[in-house]
């Protein structure tokens, strides 16, 4: 969604935010909307006990809280929290909706965005579904690859996030004792590799651990894969 940031530079304020603020409170009522332009943001709720339940992140083009503007809630679902220094468009939600509604592809590509963050979610929640770490974990790279992973090589997908194990393991319900074991696991039989910048996915190997033909045709979402 980087044209709409492109088209909007008139309308629109840059803001810097830095690692660890919270752009936006569970059950706030949004003042504009947001348009990531560099950097990571986390969703997540708190639960009943206080922990922290991840539910996605937005990053470069992504623009935020999305059930808001297009009306489908009045206020945020989630917290918004900026994982490491970020940058951030700001825009009234009516001039970035009229820019939406006028604009024949900028309208395709919001449909494609849509669709493809749905795919994601259906994706993410085969993951959780499952009653086994491991296989939350490799369900759960894959949903990374595909939504936010860059192909380097033939078959081999870099996904630049920060992710801690703790962070990690919230996005599937683990614990970070849990999610760091099956990650060894991983990295031992040469699926993943990972550092203090992000992970890098052998899909080849991904796909025959998964064992499921269907997700072998997922075209990834981003144009470089």
């Amino acid at each position: 969604m980087e044209d709409i940031a492109k088209l909007l530079p008139a309308k629109s304020t840059r803001r810097s935010v830095k690692k660890r603020s919270i752009l936006i409170y569970q059950g706030e009522i949004p003042r504009q909307a947001y348009i990531v332009l560099s950097g990571v943001l986390k969703a997540y709720r708190l639960g009943n006990f206080g922990e922290e339940q991840v539910v996605g992140f937005s990053t470069k083009g992504d623009m935020f809280p999305e059930t808001w503007i297009f009306g489908k809630t009045s206020s945020a679902l989630y917290y918004y929290e900026a994982l490491e220094d970020s940058e951030v468009l700001t825009v009234e939600k009516p001039v970035l909706l009229d820019l939406i509604n006028t604009n024949p592809e900028i309208k395709d590509r919001v449909f494609d965005y849509v669709i493809s963050g749905y795919t994601g979610l259906l994706m993410q929640i085969t993951a959780l579904e499952q009653s086994r770490a491991a296989e939350k974990l490799l369900l759960m790279m894959y949903y990374l690859m595909f939504h936010y992973g860059k192909q380097t090589t033939a078959g081999v997908y870099r996904v630049d996030l920060r992710l801690t194990h703790t962070t990690l393991g919230s996005l599937m319900g683990l614990t970070r004792e849990t999610t760091t074991m099956e990650l060894g696991r991983l990295k031992r039989k040469k699926i993943i590799a990972y550092d203090s910048k992000g992970f890098t996915i052998y899909r080849h190997e991904l796909e025959r651990r998964l064992g499921d033909e269907s997700f072998s045709g997922i075209r990834l979402q981003n144009p470089n894969a």
